[in-house]
């Protein structure tokens, strides 16, 4: 069994990206936590018992990236959300309240 790689120490929420067969993109919107690295940490940690998060930098056609935003909004590190469990993805879109962002892609 792979270790999930630690948090990025600058990490304070994330968002979500997935990359659809035709090769587009769909992006979501974002959350950042009030209490910063701390509550992104526990969240991820969730998301490790569960089953729900993979060590990655890419993910195939039609997989979720769960992206680790800094405080600016940038990207620093991602995560692979695996196709099963499927109550995966629901999972976290509902825990963050994550909805497809405007011009983010088809539906």
């Amino acid at each position: 069994m792979n270790r999930l790689a630690p948090l990025h120490p600058d990490a304070v929420g994330f968002s979500l990206f997935r990359l659809l067969p035709d090769g587009t993109g769909r992006t979501y919107t974002s959350v950042k936590f009030t209490d910063g690295w701390r509550g992104a940490n526990h969240f991820l940690r969730q998301l490790r018992a569960l089953g729900y998060v993979r060590n990655s930098s890419s993910a195939p056609d039609g997989h979720h990236v769960l992206d680790v935003l800094n405080v600016n909004g940038d990207v620093v590190q991602d995560y692979a959300i695996p196709p099963y469990p499927s109550e995966a993805i629901g999972y976290i879109k509902r825990r963050l309240k994550l909805r497809v962002a405007a011009g983010g892609g088809a539906r």
